[in-house]
């Protein structure tokens, strides 16, 4: 396996990026100069499982929040592949993540899937485990993977560590009231195309997002190019705390919107009508 430097969630670069894009994400803005971000056709983020053996505060999977042991199945796995191999796409990176992606019961099967996607379709493509290296069992399953895969790793020695207040839904705040949702934000191009147990959607997160507040806006097949998935960025970016600009916290932070999610994860409450009236 090939190991990469630790990786920092938080940077004085991103926090100026951050600050920069709630500005550009203002509607007067978005209106002369179109929106600053489109859904990545390179990248690939899977969420194989929402499993985590870290409880940190702000986890933008809540895992922590709403712990669960929903996994990707690896049907799943098979079908991404096959369909990625049928509209040829060569995807220049694929990120296995979670939860902690080494505790799925068949972990190692999807790394098989992988590399022999990688062998015989798309030598070319980066192959990244993100994982938080804490924990005997973690280490050990990631001292056995082979060298074609990367690992990315916060290197995480306890659960309280420094996030973006995830779970303070910009449609909660008052300095958000003239941002225009559909823009996203950066993760939708740096990260990429989110995969997870539900589905396809313009980034992982908002995979995370849909698990809690159920409204099944996942797509079922490996979207178009030319599906902008602009409809999910109106639904999720304004539940979403990496929107815009936040100061970083290690405490958990809660804004109405999901605190109430949380009390009834699943269901489709009134909290969630007026996002489901959402013109696709």
């Amino acid at each position: 396996m090939s190991i990469v430097k630790p990786h920092k969630n938080i940077t004085a670069r991103r926090l100026a990026l951050d600050f920069y894009q709630f500005v550009r994400a203002q509607s007067v803005i978005v209106r002369f100069l179109g929106r600053q971000f489109h859904r990545s056709q390179e990248y690939v983020e899977m969420d194989i499982t929402y499993k985590c053996n870290l409880k940190c505060a702000n986890c933008n999977r809540s895992c922590a929040q709403l712990p669960s042991r929903i996994e990707m199945s690896v049907e799943q796995v098979e079908n991404f592949i096959q369909e990625s191999i049928e509209h040829r796409v060569y995807w220049k990176r694929i990120r296995i993540l979670g939860g902690e992606p080494t505790l799925h019961s068949r972990f190692f099967d999807i790394i098989e899937l992988l590399l022999n996607y990688r062998k015989n379709f798309n030598p070319d493509v980066r192959l990244v485990l993100c994982t938080n290296l804490f924990g005997n069992k973690v280490r050990d399953i990631v001292s056995r993977l082979p060298e074609e895969i990367t690992i990315k790793s916060t290197v995480k020695t306890s659960p309280v560590n420094l996030f973006r207040p995830f779970n303070m839904a910009p449609v909660d705040t008052w300095y958000n009231r003239f941002s225009d949702y559909s823009c996203g934000c950066r993760i939708i191009e740096d990260c990429g195309l989110g995969l997870t147990p539900s589905g396809y959607y313009m980034c992982a997160i908002a995979g995370g997002i849909d698990r809690v507040f159920g409204f099944d806006r996942g797509r079922e097949t490996l979207p178009s190019p030319d599906d902008s998935m602009v409809d999910q960025m109106k639904v999720f970016c304004r539940l979403c705390g990496h929107f815009g600009f936040a100061w970083p916290v290690k405490t958990q932070k809660l804004s109405h919107t999901w605190r109430q999610a949380y009390k009834k994860p699943l269901q489709r409450t009134a909290i969630s009508a007026p996002l489901k009236d959402e013109a696709p």
